[in-house]
């Protein structure tokens, strides 16, 4: 996947219709049925996480995992990590509804979706998810989240740039490629939109950040 693709992205919320009695699907982007069934074996199962494990890579669960512990020196297994996220799902808001307003295909075995999702408690948000396809089957990879926020610290780590994005309460670190062009054009003081998911592929200990995957100056 290339940033110079993410960036080509679209962004259109259409009227949605009702699959079943819980969730709603938007029949709005042009997505292929082989990728639009497993989405919606996805979302069936979404409350129950075990449910859908056929359907999410080894990444999808650590990046889900560390995004609920926010503990990077955790090491545990992945059948480990499956089982403590399905236990606190227990103690969390049901999906009530999902909305896909976007559907980017970005190669032969990648593929980009964005999601509104309504909660038990009308809560809303808005997440990407990236799609891969390992030996015939599309499963779930990345889960990419919002943030908004100013740029309060930018700095260059070898080959890589560094921008601590939020407020004087909470912020989070996100980076990327010191050779992109977000790298280049947002500044400190920026107020920006990011969307990027948890890496997880860090050293035990290390601090955890977001993989940038766009980013957009908000006026």
């Amino acid at each position: 996947m290339q940033l110079s693709v993410w960036k080509s992205w679209f962004h259109k919320i259409r009227h949605s219709n009702k699959t079943d009695s819980m969730y709603t699907v938007d029949k709005g982007p042009a997505i292929p049925e082989e990728i639009r069934g497993v989405i919606q074996q996805f979302f069936r199962t979404y409350n129950h996480f075990k449910g859908a494990r056929s359907l999410q890579t080894d990444t999808f669960i650590r990046e889900v995992f560390y995004a609920t512990r926010q503990d990077p020196r955790d090491q545990r297994t992945i059948e480990e990590m499956e089982a403590y996220i399905q236990h606190k799902n227990v103690q969390r808001l049901r999906l009530k509804s999902y909305v896909i307003d976007e559907y980017l295909r970005l190669g032969e075995k990648v593929c980009m979706i964005g999601v509104t999702r309504e909660f038990s408690n009308s809560f809303k948000n808005r997440v990407l998810y990236f799609l891969t396809k390992e030996e015939g089957s599309w499963k779930f990879h990345h889960i990419a989240r919002s943030h908004h926020g100013t740029v309060l610290d930018k700095f260059q780590i070898k080959e890589q740039t560094g921008f601590v994005i939020g407020n004087e309460k909470a912020a989070l670190l996100f980076m990327t490629h010191t050779s992109s062009a977000d790298a280049s054009t947002y500044m400190t003081g920026d107020y920006v939109h990011v969307e990027g998911y948890l890496e997880v592929e860090h050293e035990i200990g290390s601090p955890l950040y977001y993989r940038v995957v766009r980013m957009n100056r908000v006026h």
